[in-house]
């Protein structure tokens, strides 16, 4: 490994993955992906990218007008995306209103 990429390597680490509604399996766009202070918006076919400044587990905050406040442990840097299934109230009436 190159200096400049050992470096890289220890200054962040990317969460990438996707979000799909619990109950239909739908993907789920505008929903904002978060871990401290660095967030992302998922896209519409529920797809995001999270650059978070250090690797290891750590708990996603992911919430939008439809999707009341969930939280999720998750594995930062790693390989595998990570498939997060969210209670949407638009799309599962079980979920409840938003928080």
């Amino acid at each position: 490994m190159s200096g400049w990429s050992r470096f890289a390597a220890l200054a962040f680490a990317i969460l990438a993955g996707s979000i799909t509604d619990r109950t239909t399996g739908q993907p789920l766009g505008g929903v904002t992906v978060a871990i401290g202070a660095a967030h992302a918006v998922s896209h519409a076919d529920g797809s995001f990218r999270l650059i978070v400044p250090k690797a290891g587990h750590a708990v996603v905050s992911v919430s939008s007008d439809d999707v009341p406040p969930q939280q999720f442990p998750v594995l930062a840097g790693a390989k595998a995306p990570v498939r997060l299934h969210v209670c949407s109230t638009t799309l599962d009436y079980n979920c409840g209103p938003p928080q």
